[in-house]
């Protein structure tokens, strides 16, 4: 009955497992809220309003793991004049070519 759950810190990742129930939020780029009709609206207000106690204040959280990213190579400069070595960097290094 556990969810991981992965998010973005400054400077890596931090994976979050949690036991349910839990309610997990999402900033803009994850996800899209969708926006309820009118119709929707004048349903949900005949709907009864079921109230769940909270189950206690402990923390339910445990970090699972914590990982910065690795870190990136340095800048390579080339002359301009050295095509080819720009080429070699691109296909075996790089491998974009």
């Amino acid at each position: 009955n556990t969810a991981t759950l992965e998010r973005e810190i400054e400077g890596g990742k931090e994976i979050v497992q949690v036991s349910g129930p839990f309610v997990a939020s999402c900033q803009q780029p994850m996800c899209e809220p969708r926006i309820p009709n009118m119709r929707g609206i004048m349903t949900a207000r005949t709907k009864p309003l079921k109230v769940v106690p909270a189950t206690g204040s402990e923390a339910r959280t445990a970090v699972a793991a914590f990982a910065l990213p690795p870190k990136k190579q340095g800048v390579k400069l080339i002359d301009a004049a050295n095509a080819g070595e720009l080429i070699k960097l691109l296909r075996n290094e790089a491998k974009v070519i």
